[in-house]
């Protein structure tokens, strides 16, 4: 299972927020630059980097730089979201070497555009797939729609994307573990490779997720954690191999 440290971006500071609502905001670093390297030092093989100020505004920000920084300065993979809309901002994306991008609230809001990118970009492309109480959630969270995490995901599969990054919104930034029973159901239900994200606390919450790689869950991403120094990236690592 591949570990993927995560890296926030607010004001060109890490933070993490507390089940997606901007309110809830804390500063870990304002030096997300620093914090990369640490995580690549640690033996990160990817970084997970959102623009929280792109999925508020829907546009790419003063953010990027940062995420450009670390890809060409540390030679750093990155999977990258958070205000990725059109193709002209995936395209800027994929210019600056970010490895992949993840596509959210255009997967509700514009299916025929992301129709598409996938026709062009799939192999560069993932699905995030926020989820509250099981139904697909955008625009930085703060929309709850009426499509089911489900039904989008196999959406997804028909139209050859092959990854999806699945957030439980009510478990995110909580360190009270993971919705494993959701996430196996829409590996199981989908055939699609998932990453998992939210709420991962100790240890035995990745080895627990572990046990799901044989129904395709074969990545997590892990933020607060590691910010809150409830154990290391490298403790992690270690037991996701």
């Amino acid at each position: 299972m591949l570990i993927l440290p995560a890296i926030d971006l607010k004001n060109g500071c890490c933070v993490r927020l507390s089940q997606g609502e901007k309110e809830k905001v804390k500063v870990y670093d304002q030096d997300p630059l620093s914090v990369a390297a640490s995580f690549l030092d640690s033996g990160a093989e990817m970084i997970h980097i959102v623009d929280l100020d792109g999925a508020f505004s829907g546009t790419i920000t003063k953010n990027l730089e940062i995420v450009r920084r670390i890809v060409l300065e540390l030679k750093a993979l990155v999977e990258f979201g958070g205000g990725v809309r059109d193709e002209k901002t995936l395209e800027l994306l994929l210019e600056i070497g970010v490895s992949r991008v993840i596509l959210g609230t255009i997967a509700i809001e514009n299916p025929k555009v992301l129709n598409l990118l996938a026709k062009k970009y799939a192999k560069h492309l993932a699905i995030g797939i926020d989820a509250r109480d099981g139904m697909v959630a955008t625009q930085g969270w703060e929309k709850t729609t009426e499509v089911e995490a489900i039904s989008l995901a196999k959406q997804v599969k028909e139209i050859g994307i092959e990854r999806v990054i699945y957030t439980d919104i009510a478990q995110d930034g909580m360190l009270q573990g993971p919705n494993l029973k959701m996430t196996q159901k829409l590996a199981q239900t989908s055939k699609l490779k998932i990453t998992a994200s939210g709420g991962i606390g100790k240890l035995d919450d990745i080895s627990d997720l572990k046990a799901l790689e044989k129904d395709g869950v074969d990545s997590c991403i892990i933020g607060k954690a590691i910010y809150e120094k409830r154990f290391t990236l490298t403790e992690a690592i270690n037991v996701a191999k």
